[in-house]
């Protein structure tokens, strides 16, 4: 569970595995539903929202997304002043406060959205296949991705953001320097291609084709 303070409310978003949108059987009954694209159809992710006044629940919302799975981890949340994001699946979902009115949600990457930060005016999105950047209206100003996945199976840091530049690390252990305007500084892919002489596709490309073809 991820908890904001704005002003004197108190923010909650929690992950509901269970919650079945549309059943009286739910644990807690959500004011408002935000879907993500194929969401109501094959949903995968639920992200709650609950403020609080006082201790007492004042309005809520539930987030319902389709993708690859999520869930809420200290930066897959971001509370930029009247704002709440929050990632769900392959989409990043604007609230406003303390209304929790939908104000934007945009789909950042085509599997899964990790985490988010605030750069400058705008917002960089740590996804599975991409690194999205996003202004405050949600428009997509660019997305990075390289031979692989921007994931890790062991301790090794797949993101992160330094004062001038994002370094990145993917599946196979290939890194890459990026600016801010989404231009590659370097790599090491094209040294670790020549030396091993690999010609086998992406790990990312060859999951595509296996959900499009099922094998």
């Amino acid at each position: 569970m991820n908890q904001h303070q704005y002003k004197d409310l108190t923010i909650e978003v929690l992950d509901e595995p269970t919650y079945d949108y549309g059943s009286t059987d739910n644990n807690f009954n959500y004011s408002k539903p935000y879907f993500g694209e194929d969401a109501e159809v094959h949903p995968v992710s639920k992200h709650g929202v609950k403020i609080y006044r006082n201790d007492r629940i004042i309005d809520s919302c539930i987030i319902i997304g389709a993708g690859g799975a999520t869930g809420i981890n200290k930066n897959s949340t971001l509370l930029d002043n009247d704002q709440l994001l929050i990632c769900c699946c392959d989409t990043v979902f604007c609230l406003t406060l303390p209304d929790l009115k939908l104000n934007w949600k945009t789909k950042a990457d085509w599997s899964t959205c990790f985490q988010l930060f605030k750069l400058q005016d705008d917002y960089l999105i740590h996804g599975e296949c991409e690194i999205t950047r996003i202004d405050k209206y949600g428009k997509i100003k660019w997305q990075f991705s390289g031979a692989d996945i921007f994931v890790s199976m062991d301790e090794e840091e797949e993101f992160r953001l330094a004062e001038d530049h994002i370094m990145l690390t993917d599946f196979e252990k290939t890194k890459y320097k990026i600016d801010f305007d989404g231009k590659l500084l370097w790599d090491t892919y094209q040294r670790k291609a020549k030396t091993t002489g690999n010609s086998t596709l992406p790990k990312k490309w060859l999951t595509w084709l296996q959900k499009l073809f099922g094998y």
